[in-house]
Order: structure tokens, then sequence, then C-alpha cells
């Protein structure tokens, strides 16, 4: 399948092709697409590297857009503890190997192809929809490319978008596996039921002491109580300098005009004019006297002229709201030509009138509150070296605590789990990463190391250990016969319910007779559904249920709890005629072509693994990672 592709990109008149795009390509400025060589590299395979220059850069590109939970941009050194880095690491190394492969085989991306994926980027065209040069450059400097790094990139994406269309390519669907499937997901059911609750059933007595011992011997297990530990526990978060942070009048006046026009400022408005023509180019032929600032009156070659005014809703292509409503759109700049409704549409922008501002005492409690927090952030870090002097010192939690102002938390005794012996969890245990393992870890009246994140920091004591013991059968027997009775009811909820199938299925009863018998409403779906219907509220468990039987008026039954059953019937069941099947099938086929293709393509990605050597510099990786820690 690939040798003609390859053939043709070998041929003299693609090496022709191949020049002049060459040529085209450096006048532009779009060159060194692929720089670089393996040299140091931390990845490579074939004639491609993967250098740490590379690396970090595109993990410095990655991090612009992570924050973590309260906002901040992530540190490299973050980003390497939370095994980002090395998802980074992986997808470049995945990219090198396939992109090596198809060098291999001669079918890497063109540098026409390059070219014609930036040019046609509408984020690098101008308003009037030509690609720009300067704005190409602008647009990589701001978010961290070199030229090449960017070209390189798009080489990879389209080389491996090829290599993943492959399988796709050489696969097709038969007609009747694409019905088969067709049929199965376009089937429809509809299915009628009731509830049949454990209150309408006899009662079910008592047990004897001679059941409650038997059951007291096969559940020991389950009855036998973990080992406890009583704690307590000292938390420090910035939470706790929040009434000792002092905001003054002239902060929340700072921080209000600092940030009015940004979070205080409702949206503004613009007036426009908004130029209507035939066709794209006697849209632009009249582009030199619009900008030129002539009158509406004076374009004759326009459909329509009409001067609006509005926020971004009034207009109704999105691209060209986009560039009018922009925060850097200067009052007589030219937007456009561009499609609306089989028309050609350019907008000159007239005027831009700022939204309204929300009065200072309006949000003045949000300010104070915001700059109260950061002021608690700072003395929160403050105070953390007098926590660890008090540490140094042997002081014990309590006078800790008391250094600090901030208070001991005690907790009765819980397991590994964070439970108490009455099932209560408390949250200050189990929302500390790693405290119940630490706690778990040291011995009675020992300490916690002191541990946190960025701004929260804990410390533990352990006050008492429980041993794990099994409970003697006077203690758990209350336990035990309810557990007795449970047992009892839901097999007679199985056995009721198996009579009422039975019943129905030999024609003695129906299901409408046997939901009187038990006082229950009968209830029906309102329309057929199908496999993935969501439409309903029924539980996926049942509706599965409904499509597992095998005829139309089977009976079955479903427990849901220890105390109710449900008892079904599917009523009707509706298979698509051979019409309506072959048009299903159009989209069954895709679908099943899309899967398959998919698992081809990592058997595909397989075999290309054993074609081609793909080397990683483990020393280097470990040594780039090593520098991390110490550049923040």
């Amino acid at each position: 399948m690939l040798t003609p592709l390859r053939n043709m990109l070998r041929s003299p008149a693609a090496g022709g092709i191949f020049v002049l795009v060459i040529i085209a390509m450096a006048a532009w400025g779009v060159t060194d697409i692929f720089a670089g060589g393996n040299g140091s590299n931390l990845i490579s395979a074939g004639d491609r590297g993967v250098s740490d220059r590379r690396l970090d850069t595109t993990l410095e590109r990655i991090l612009r857009n992570r924050t973590d939970d309260r906002g901040r941009a992530l540190t490299k050194e973050e980003a390497m503890e939370q095994g980002i880095l090395d998802q980074v690491f992986s997808d470049l190394s995945r990219q090198t190997l396939l992109t090596s492969y198809a060098d291999k085989q001669g079918i890497s991306a063109t540098t026409e192809s390059i070219v014609d994926a930036i040019r046609t980027d509408p984020i690098f065209q101008d308003t009037t929809g030509v690609f720009d040069a300067i704005r190409y450059t602008q647009l990589l400097d701001a978010n961290g490319f070199r030229e090449a790094d960017y070209e390189s990139n798009i080489e990879a994406d389209l080389t491996i978008d090829r290599l993943q269309r492959v399988p796709l390519q050489g696969l097709r669907v038969p007609n009747a596996l694409a019905r088969l499937q067709a049929a199965y997901a376009g089937e429809l059911r509809s299915a009628s039921w009731f509830v049949l609750q454990q209150t309408e059933l006899p009662n079910v007595g008592e047990p004897t002491e001679e059941e409650l011992l038997e059951l007291y011997e096969s559940r020991k297990e389950l009855l036998r109580e973990p080992e406890r530990r009583g704690v307590s526990l000292i938390r420090l978060s910035p939470d706790d300098f929040v009434a000792q942070s002092v905001v003054t009048e002239d902060d929340v006046s700072a921080y209000y005009e600092a940030y009015k026009a940004d979070r205080y400022t409702g949206p503004d408005s613009r007036s426009f004019t908004e130029f209507t023509f035939a066709d794209e180019a006697t849209a632009r032929a009249a582009l030199g006297r619009i900008a030129g600032g002539a009158a509406a009156s004076a374009i004759e070659t326009a459909l329509s002229t009409e001067l609006k005014n509005g926020r971004r809703d009034t207009i109704a292509n999105d691209r060209l709201a986009d560039q009018v409503f922009s925060p850097g759109a200067l009052v007589g700049s030219i937007h456009g030509p561009q499609p609306v409704g089989g028309q050609f549409v350019v907008i000159r922008l007239e005027a831009i009138t700022p939204g309204a501002a929300t009065p200072l005492e309006n949000v003045r409690t949000e300010i104070e509150e915001e700059l109260a927090r950061e002021l608690a952030v700072g003395l929160f870090y403050d105070a953390l070296p007098q926590f660890d002097d008090l540490l140094g010192t042997g002081a014990d939690l309590e006078s800790i605590a008391l250094g600090l102002g901030a208070p001991v938390l005690s907790f009765a005794p819980v397991d590994s789990n964070g439970f108490t012996k009455d099932g209560r969890r408390y949250l200050p245990l189990v929302t500390a990463p790693g405290l119940l393992q630490m706690i778990y870890a040291q011995s009675e009246g020992r300490n916690t190391e002191r541990f946190g994140d960025d701004e929260i920091t804990w410390i533990a004591r352990v006050d008492s250990i429980v041993p794990e013991r099994l409970p003697e059968f006077e203690e758990v027997q209350d336990t035990l016969i309810e557990a007795w009775r449970q047992q009892k009811q839901s097999e007679q909820l199985q056995t009721v319910a198996a009579e009422i199938e039975s019943a129905i299925a030999v024609g003695s009863s129906t299901l409408e007779a046997e939901a009187a018998k038990y006082n229950a409403e009968v209830s029906a779906l309102p329309r057929p559904i199908g496999r993935t219907s969501t439409e309903t509220q029924l539980p996926r468990q049942i509706i599965d249920s409904i499509f597992g039987v095998n005829a139309e008026d089977e009976t079955f039954s479903l427990q849901a709890g220890a105390s109710q059953t449900f008892i079904l019937q599917v009523t009707e069941i509706n298979r698509a005629d051979d019409e309506t099947l072959d048009i299903l099938a159009q989209s069954s086929a895709l679908e099943i072509q899309t899967g398959i293709s998919e698992d081809l393509f990592r058997a595909y990605l397989m075999g290309i693994a054993d074609d081609v050597e793909l080397t990683t510099n483990a020393g280097a990786y470990d040594a780039y990672k090593r520098s991390l820690v110490t550049q923040q």
C-alpha cells in the first residue's frame, strides 16, 4: 500500500516541487525544519533526536496552562513530582519512534504540506484571511516556540497522522458485519415491572440461639475489630492566620484600582460599520477605500452597509466577532472579508465604549477577604521556622500549639482507614495525604514528622493503641440478630420472586395479578428504549437485563437492595427492517472500522517498535531531573 506513495515522493517531479517549496519557504522565513542532530540526545531513533533543551522547552510550554488547586503556575519541579514530566518524555519518545519509522519508509510529511498547514492556519492570518509572517513569528515567540521547533512539531503531527490512517485506509467492513452491528444497536424493547417490597411479605420470625451461634462462628473474621489508634493533631494553614491579617483602606483602594479594568468592569460595547458584498473578490477590492475611511455610502460595490452598536453577539461570524471584540482591536481597524450566509462581510471598527465599573463598595468585602488571605499566607510561611524550632527543642504538641497560637485536635481511636468503632470518619485525619500511614508507623506516645504541602502542614501524636480483638458472642448478639434477619429476608424475597416468575411463565398468573397480590403498581417504559438509552431513569443494570432476555413476555427478577426486588417483563421487541438496517449499517461500519483500526494501529506500533531502535539516555534524563530541583 505504501509503495506507490513512496515512489511518488521519490520521483523527479516530486523533487522539483520540493525545491520550489524550499525556495518559497525561504522567502517567507519558514526554515530550519529539520535542524539539529542526535548529539547528546535524551531520546534518539534513526536521524531523529530529542535534546534536553527541547524537552525543557516542551515542558515550559505545557506548564503555561497548568496551575495548582489555588490557580498558581506549576513549577518544573512540581511537574516532575506529579508525573507530568515523565508523560512529556513518554510522548516525545513515541513521537520520535514514529517519525523515525516514517523516515525509513519514505512517507514523512513533505515540506510542502508543512508550509500549507502553517499558511492555512487561521491563527496566523491577518484580519483579511491572508498569512501574516510577522504575526506568525510573534505568536510563536509569545508561546515559547522557536520556529524550527514549531515546524518540527507540525511535521511530526502530519507524519503520525499519516501513519495512523494506514490501517484505516486498508480496512473495509463487510456489509453483513455492519448490518449485524446495526441490528444489535438498533433494536428497541419495551418493558413493564413492579417492585416487590419486603414489607408485603410475612415476618421471618426470630432466630434461635443455635442459629445465632452458627452465624457467629461463620462470621468471626467479619466481626473482628481492627487495631485502632487515638490521635492528637496540629493542623496549620493560612486559615489560622486570617484573623491576624490587617488590611488597610489604602490596600483595598490600591487593589481595586489595579484590577478595576480586568475584574470589576463590565464588557464594553463597540460601534462598527458592516459592509456586505456579493463575493470575496469584490470585498477585497474595496478594502483599501474602507481602510482609508471612506463613507459607507461611497462604497458602491457593497450590497448593503449598516452602522451597528452592541456587544459580541451582534456579529454573526465568530471569527469576525473575535477580531472586532479582541482586547487589541483599534478604532479604524478593518476585519474580513468573512463568509456570512453566502455573502462576504467586512467590518470597520468605529468606536469603543467602555463597560460600566462596579462601585468599590459593592466589592469591598470580597477584596478585603482576598487581601487578608494573601497576608495570611505570608504569616503562615513566617510561622514555619518557629514551628521547626519548637520541634527541635523537643516540645510536646500542646507546647508547640501554644507557641504557634493554634489548637490541638484530639480524636477517638480510628482504624487504618480512619473509621471509629461506631463508623465515623474525621475529615482532618483522612484528608491529610499519608497521615494515617504515618500514624500507624509510630509507637504509642510518639509524634510523626512534620509534613504537608505548600500551604498546609501537619504533625500528629499517637495517644493510645487499642489492639485488634474478637468481640464475645454476647457483645455482638444484637448485630447477629439483625444480620440473621436480613439474610432470611433476602432469601424470602428471592423465593417469592422465583414463584412469581414461574406462575407467569406457565400462564397461571399475570404481571398485573401478581402486582395486585402484593399491593404494588405496574409501571411501564413510556416508549421503547435501545441498549444505550439514557432518557430513562432506570438503572443501567435493569436496562442490560431487559436486553438480556430472549423473547417477548419473558419475566425475570432483579434484587435491588435488601428490602425490595424488581419483577420485570419484556413486553415488546422491535427489530429494524431491512431498509432501516441499510441506513444504520453505514454508521455501524464507521464505528467498527474506527475501533478495529485503533486496535490495528496498536499492533502496528508494536511492529514499528521492533523495526526501529529507540534509544533513551536514562543517565542524562536523571541529570535533567536533578537540575530541576536546584533551578527553582
